[in-house]
């Protein structure tokens, strides 16, 4: 299972099941309509925000603005991918 965690607009921020379990590191994906595993964007949020994948469903000014949005959204991305993780940092 994949939880939507964020909509902002036209875009979906969203988890990744498998990330959860097997990467050691915060991220999350980003698109457009539902979540795709192949074509959307993947960001690291730590140990910074970085671009991870950048997928093919944004431009390169969607991009940005996702960055942005991430950037704001920071601390409640973070603490909800350690919740849906089921713990604490």
């Amino acid at each position: 299972m994949s939880p939507r965690v964020l909509r902002v607009g036209e875009f979906i921020f969203w988890f990744h099941s498998y990330d959860a379990l097997h990467e050691g590191r915060a991220s999350i994906h980003v698109g457009k309509g539902t979540p795709d595993d192949v074509n959307d964007v993947k960001i690291w949020l730590e140990p910074e925000i970085e671009v991870a994948r950048e997928g093919r469903t944004l431009r390169k000014h969607e991009l940005r603005r996702v960055l942005r949005i991430i950037e704001q959204e920071y601390e409640y991305l973070l603490e909800a991918w350690y919740a849906y993780r089921g713990g604490g940092k």
